[in-house]
């Protein structure tokens, strides 16, 4: 058994999931209806939901866990609900529907409207967040409620974190990571805070991923501020579980267009 008042979280190998005290499985970012804007935008791809489905339906049975969370950002389309995500969002509900017992949802900044089309298992929480047990959980757009901020750690999406290589010809390659990431001993808002913050990387492989060791990254959300996290003492990890260290030993000059890179 576990310590008492401890939580354990362990990222599932290669994937962009995280298991939390051994029922949990959390994924954050899914961005349902990506397609439509990359349509726009001149890229034509067949819908993806249906195979986002499938690779989740597949972490909750190999995991076994019966409880699923999704740290926000479930659909892509602001302000409304897009015709592409009216037909997409049942289908992946669907394809899990019969792994988990429960789903909840950190809403997130393009999560408006998305209520009416949730099945009757799936619950959406404030953008404040919510906790379950020693862990809580918010999407990392908006400050997390008093309670949630008192669990043992924290899991939050929205900055869709990747770690950036650049070789001695200039060549860059990014892929995507797990950062961890101290909270300072006392803020202002908050009479307790987790130990750290765990940014989970975007499930929707489409989403791509914001290089946050770029000189120039800057970190979104009110948490991620200097005042509340301790970003030179953020530990970054790859999808396969190689530790790269500490995030200003990683930093480089990648000459990413920030504006590339709005979530």
């Amino acid at each position: 058994g576990r310590v008492p008042g401890s939580v354990s979280h362990v990222p599932v190998p290669d994937a962009h999931a995280i298991l939390v005290d051994d029922e949990i499985l959390a994924v954050a970012d899914l961005h349902i209806g990506l397609e439509a804007a990359l349509f726009e935008a001149g890229v034509s791809l067949p819908s993806q939901t249906r195979k986002i489905g499938r690779r989740l339906r597949a972490l909750l049975d190999s995991t076994g866990a019966r409880t699923l969370v999704l740290l926000g950002d479930v659909k892509h389309f602001i302000p409304a609900v897009s015709p592409m995500e009216r037909r997409d969002l049942p289908i992946f509900f669907n394809e899990v529907a019969d792994a988990v017992d429960e789903v909840h949802i950190a809403a997130g900044n393009h999560d408006a409207l998305l209520r009416p089309y949730l099945p009757s298992f799936a619950r959406i929480h404030r953008p404040s967040g919510f906790r379950i047990g020693d862990a809580g959980f918010v999407h990392g757009h908006a400050w997390p409620a008093k309670p949630v901020m008192a669990a043992k750690v924290l899991l939050m999406g929205h900055n869709h974190p990747a770690v950036v290589f650049v070789d001695k010809l200039g060549g860059r390659h990014v892929q995507p990571c797990w950062v961890r990431v101290p909270f300072r001993r006392r803020h202002r808002k908050y009479a307790k805070l987790p130990r750290e913050a765990v940014c989970v990387p975007s499930f929707n492989e489409l989403c791509g991923g914001t290089p946050v060791n770029d000189v120039r990254a800057r970190l979104l959300g009110p948490l991620m501020q200097p005042d509340v996290v301790n970003l030179n003492r953020a530990r970054l990890h790859l999808l396969d579980g190689t530790d790269l260290g500490m995030l200003p030993a990683l930093r480089v000059e990648a000459r990413f267009r920030w504006s590339d890179y709005r979530q």
